[in-house]
């Protein structure tokens, strides 16, 4: 649309970055995502409400001790560009994007309809939408993971979930908030671990093949395999 007078555009740009593979799902690829340069969004003016709830890592392994006691089903869907399912409140006038101006357009702008990433107010507008579809739908607190005894109701669900959203089906829960999830059922064991913010930590202070003086015996290779050892 053509820019109206006196609105104050914000910019946007690329990120691209490799996604690491999510315990054999899928394979490592490039990804490339149109981010909102949100810095110098104005109160009262491009957005108001910036709150949105975040789930407690406590939580999310209680629920997990009980579906290892109570030998529940574990499912999880992970939804495909999260933020823009978001509706916007507020009139946002964006520069257009790199690689898609037209000729002769030049000179236009992009109205916003849904949330964009770097959006101040995205998160909580993906909040909204979620929160109120699945309390449309009988259920009471926000859903990360699919926890239930019966297999045909967990079908049920994801199939609510993506007639609304889109979404991909992971299947049996492997990886949430950071914390891996590895489920041996057949001796009735659920695991969780940090290895791969572990891996980055060390790899970001450079000790990846670091090994303390007491488990100089331990026949492990590097800081990783000895900090999973003491877990296990």
């Amino acid at each position: 649309m053509e820019k109206p007078k006196g609105t104050r555009l914000v910019n946007c740009k690329w990120i691209f970055k490799l996604k690491e593979e999510i315990a054999r799902i899928e394979k490592t690829r490039f990804k490339a995502r149109l981010v909102v340069k949100g810095f110098p969004q104005r109160e009262g003016v491009n957005y108001n409400e910036v709150f949105s709830p975040v789930v407690k890592h406590s939580s999310i392994r209680m629920i997990l001790a009980l579906v290892a006691q109570n030998y529940l089903e574990l499912e999880q869907l992970d939804v495909r560009t999260t933020f823009l399912h978001g509706e916007l409140d507020e009139k946002i006038h964006m520069t257009q994007l790199e690689g898609f101006i037209k000729k002769g357009d030049e000179n236009k702008v992009c109205l916003l309809k849904r949330s964009l990433y770097g959006l101040k107010q995205s998160p909580r507008q993906w909040y909204k939408r979620f929160d109120t579809f699945i309390m449309e739908n009988g259920f009471k607190s926000y859903v990360m993971l699919i926890v239930c005894k019966s297999k045909v109701e967990i079908v049920k669900v994801k199939e609510m979930l993506k007639g609304e959203f889109k979404m991909k089906d992971i299947g049996p829960a492997n990886k949430i908030l950071g914390m891996e999830i590895l489920r041996d059922r057949t001796k009735d064991i659920l695991i969780v671990n940090q290895k791969s913010y572990i891996a980055k930590v060390l790899k970001k202070f450079n000790m990846e093949k670091s090994k303390p003086e007491y488990m100089k015996n331990v026949p492990y290779a590097n800081a990783i395999e000895n900090l999973m050892y003491v877990m296990i």
